[in-house]
């Protein structure tokens, strides 16, 4: 699965809508209730910098940052002052002032490439001892989503969570090396962790897609593509009239007489009319060759239809691949499900430089010795709540 064109996929004006708000709710209360784990967490007061260095101790080198395309001086300022307290948060809870002693940059885009109307921007460290990178960007989605079409839209697809609280969600092996699985990396790729903060209490920027909105698409999309073939090959044989069909017969009969006799001729005989068949026969053998798979899927979707209850059908759709692929929902197979942005989670009177969601990466060599206690320290500690109180300031 190829992954998303940063800019179309995440405006909302292509992101594809079939699930209802009833659908939503009931899916939401249903799906993201189940092995629910708390992060632990160690409320602390994120200092806000009003400048890029202030509070900023000598052990974390600064580098260079990165800016892409034109911001305003103004905008600017205000997003280095989150980036420096994002850096004042991870020093004062989770990584110790003086502890570890990574190099940090801003970075800042100017384009609208995420959801809702904000920039996205943030702060990268890289800790060069444990050959590990730790980032914190503002109002960007992409990392964990990716794309399927279905009846012929563009849906959003957003990896399971691990784990939930009313802080963040939490995501392990985003890097795919894993993913599927659970399985932890080596060292050859590495593994991921990410936390997804978000204002809490129940909202969240994104909408699973529920399954009964998923099989009503899906079979419209089979359905489609049968009908499609019927059409294609009525074209490709189109029914004579029967006295035209029966003459025919006829002549392939009187022309084996004319050239065969005796035992010849019956075999000949036998064996044609044993093969012979009606144009109507012929349409809707082909037919059914070619669809007989899709008719097949399209019985388990109705099956499904029919006998999943109520809750089952509101749960998150976990699907991977395409409708004609369908065998059954994914669930513990694979890490995606279908999703629609919630556009009421995006508050739109805010300036587009304020944050409005956090996403935490952390990417590290498993096998590297002198990582296991700063990994250990980060998912023990990672203030989400203190991030959480940063949002939309």
């Amino acid at each position: 699965m190829k992954r998303l064109a940063t800019s179309m996929l995440l405006s909302f004006g292509l992101s594809p809508v079939f699930a209802s708000a009833q659908d939503i709710s009931v899916s939401t209360s249903h799906s993201f209730q189940q092995n629910t784990v708390i992060l632990a967490s160690q409320p602390i007061t994120a200092p806000v910098a009003k400048a890029e260095t202030t509070g900023i101790k000598v052990d974390w080198s600064k580098g260079e940052d990165r800016i892409d395309g034109s911001i305003g001086k103004a905008k600017l300022e205000k997003m280095k002052g989150v980036t420096s307290a994002l850096v004042n948060l991870l020093k004062d809870s989770c990584l110790g002032a003086g502890v570890y002693n990574p190099t940090w940059h801003g970075e800042y885009y100017s384009g609208k490439n995420s959801p809702g109307a904000q920039l996205k921007f943030g702060m990268t460290s890289h800790f060069a001892e444990q050959n590990a990178d730790l980032s914190i960007t503002a109002n960007d989605l992409q990392p964990l989503l990716d794309q399927l079409v279905v009846n012929g839209q563009h849906f959003l697809t957003m990896r399971v969570a691990t784990t939930i609280d009313k802080n963040a969600l939490y995501y392990t092996d985003a890097d795919g090396s894993g993913a599927s699985t659970g399985e932890t990396s080596g060292a050859s790729g590495g593994q991921t962790k990410m936390w997804l903060i978000t204002e809490g209490n129940g909202r969240l920027p994104f909408i699973p897609v529920t399954r009964a909105a998923y099989l009503a698409e899906a079979k419209a999309e089979l359905t489609g593509m049968v009908k499609s073939i019927e059409e294609g090959w009525k074209l490709k044989v189109p029914v004579r009239a029967a006295a035209a069909q029966e003459a025919e017969r006829k002549a392939v009969i009187n022309q084996l007489k004319a050239m065969y006799t005796g035992a010849d001729l019956d075999i000949r005989v036998r064996v044609y009319l044993r093969s012979y068949k009606t144009d109507e026969e012929f349409l809707k053998e082909n037919i059914a060759g070619e669809t007989a798979g899709f008719r097949a899927t399209i019985r388990l979707m109705d099956n499904l239809l029919a006998h999943l209850g109520a809750a089952e059908l509101a749960k998150p759709a976990i699907v991977s691949v395409a409708a004609a692929d369908f065998h059954g929902f994914e669930d513990g197979q694979t890490n995606y499900m279908l999703i629609r942005m919630n556009p009421a989670y995006f508050n739109y009177a805010l300036s587009e430089e304020k944050p409005q969601l956090f996403l935490v990466t952390w990417h590290y060599d498993a096998a590297n010795a002198s990582t296991a206690a700063l990994d250990r320290r980060l998912v023990e500690k990672l203030d989400a709540q203190a991030l959480q109180s940063m949002l939309g300031k």
